[in-house]
């Protein structure tokens, strides 16, 4: 099936979950600080559970997580969204948190994937074309987390922005793009 000049996207969530990124949180204890800060999340954010806040901390640092709030929230005042974030780091956006994904992982806390870059540039060398990490929901937003080189992120932005692969239970964790 594969062609020249295809590009192989994988999602992020299946790709950290054959790489062993996911725990049950049970295993997680929420600090006050996460109890704290998650109320303030949006309730299908990852992170308005104290489990997945908790994660974020155990990831980055209470420390970060705190000074990441402040500056977001003191910034979302005056207009202007998703520092948190930003400052927070790549995993803040990343972490799946119960039903954040399908079964049987949707009782489990998943991690973004671990060294996408290189991940995407072994596969594309196995392969023999272009291959992507992606995360892509059914809001029409699509992040292109990796890519081996030569990949068109533009290209790859349009057509995955309708979602072919699916949020629900299609589980189709690999599309492949090919250019028109």
């Amino acid at each position: 099936m594969l062609q020249s000049g295809d590009v192989l996207t994988i999602g992020e969530t299946p790709l950290a979950v054959m790489q062993g990124r996911y725990h049950h949180p049970e295993t997680v204890r929420p600090s006050a600080l996460a109890r704290l800060l998650c109320r303030v999340f949006h309730p299908t954010s990852s992170l308005a559970t104290a489990c997945g806040m908790q994660t974020l901390i155990d990831l980055v640092g209470p420390a970060r997580v705190l000074c990441a709030w402040l500056a977001g929230t003191a910034l979302k005042l005056v207009g202007s969204k998703g520092w948190f974030y930003r400052l927070a780091g790549e995993q803040a956006r990343l972490i799946d948190d119960v039903t954040g994904t399908t079964p049987p992982y949707d009782q489990t806390i998943v991690l973004g994937p671990d060294h996408p870059d290189a991940f995407c540039e072994q596969m594309a060398r196995a392969l023999g074309v272009g291959v992507a990490v992606v995360d892509v929901n059914d809001l029409g937003r699509v992040k292109v987390l990796a890519a081996s080189r030569g990949c068109d992120e533009e290209l790859l932005q349009r057509a995955l922005r309708p979602n072919p692969a699916g949020n629900a239970n299609e589980r189709t964790p690999l599309v492949l793009v090919r250019p028109a």
